[in-house]
């Protein structure tokens, strides 16, 4: 059985397409829990998510009012 003894990588791309995916479900109307999809990012990761999110969902709900 192997170790793993180094933190896995996230990058701002990876935050970003999680944070527009989780934007587009909650644009249609499915309930998420910020809290539970960040509960194990480390503090940086967990700003960089929000904002990038709360950005992806303001932009698909303006699409929604101007549609």
């Amino acid at each position: 059985m192997q170790l793993v003894s180094e933190k896995y990588v996230v990058s701002s791309g990876d935050l970003d397409f999680l944070a527009f995916s989780f934007a587009q479900m909650r644009s249609q109307g499915r309930h998420l829990c910020t809290e539970a999809i960040t509960g194990n990012m480390d503090n940086d990761c967990k700003l960089l998510f929000l904002q990038r999110y709360d950005r992806y969902l303001e932009q698909l709900e303006e699409e929604l009012v101007t549609a």
